[in-house]
């Protein structure tokens, strides 16, 4: 009988997993090349896009691996996830204004085409990567749980798909925020 963490069944679970991931972060990338780059403000905008991309990353995957855990240890309750959002959310909303202040200290120095005033350029990341993790959270949850109750682990199944899933998500939250701040 195959070990739970056998490596055959890491494999046979992850693999599926790391192909919708790949498929996923093809087509974010061909769907951000098509709405950002109209923009006239594209060199400044395209700085800021792989670091709401790792954030995303950087706070999904420990959120994930955090209620994975939880759903495996038998701990997921009302309390452990609360605190795990609240968490999640923190982290996003001060790490968004550092790549906005980066942004702002990149077009002082660099780039200097300010077409984006500073306040907008301090709060884009924070409203892209604050809405992105708004539809997330719920769906890693979702994915967890019926990973779980389907005899999967989580780990290996969940954070693949929803790597791909959260960046068409930041990408489409990104442009929504250009849009809704009226960015050139």
């Amino acid at each position: 009988m195959e070990d739970r963490d056998s490596k055959g069944k890491i494999i046979k679970e992850a693999f599926p997993s790391e192909i919708v991931s790949i498929i996923g972060d093809i087509l974010a990338g061909v769907v951000l090349s098509v709405l950002i780059l109209p923009f006239q403000s594209f060199i400044l905008l395209i700085l800021i896009i792989p670091a709401l991309l790792s954030l995303r990353g950087n706070l999904s995957g420990p959120y994930i691996a955090r209620t994975s855990r939880d759903f495996i240890i038998g701990e997921f309750n009302r309390s452990s996830f609360l605190q795990n959002v609240l968490s999640t959310y923190s982290l996003a909303i001060i790490t968004g204004f550092v790549i906005g202040l980066l942004t702002i200290l990149l077009d002082t120095l660099l780039i200097k085409i300010g077409l984006i005033p500073w306040t907008s350029l301090l709060i884009i990341p924070v409203i892209s990567i604050s809405l992105t993790i708004s539809i997330s959270i719920p769906c890693s949850t979702l994915l967890n749980y019926i990973a779980f109750k389907n005899g999967l682990d989580p780990n290996n199944v969940v954070s693949p798909i929803m790597t791909a899933i959260d960046d068409f998500l930041t990408v489409i939250c990104f442009f929504l925020t250009l849009l809704l701040m009226g960015v050139p």
